[in-house]
């Protein structure tokens, strides 16, 4: 299994693979979770953010996460 690393100093240009390489949005992860089943989240804010993007993509229809 590999983990994808998110972080709010990480870029969507990286492929998340590592603690140095890590990616920023929840769109990206997305696109990389396929045949993933761990995400690392770096600190609280960034799991606040990644929360407020899923909320945000659920009033617009695209997702039916719990908010």
């Amino acid at each position: 299994m590999t983990r994808i690393y998110i972080s709010d100093h990480g870029s969507d240009r990286n492929d998340g693979l590592t603690e140095r390489t890590p990616i920023y949005s929840w769109k990206r992860a997305r696109k990389l979770v396929v045949g993933h089943l761990e995400i690392s989240v770096e600190s609280a804010s960034a799991r606040k953010r990644l929360f407020r993007e899923l909320c945000t993509r659920k009033r617009t229809g695209a997702t039916k996460s719990h908010c």
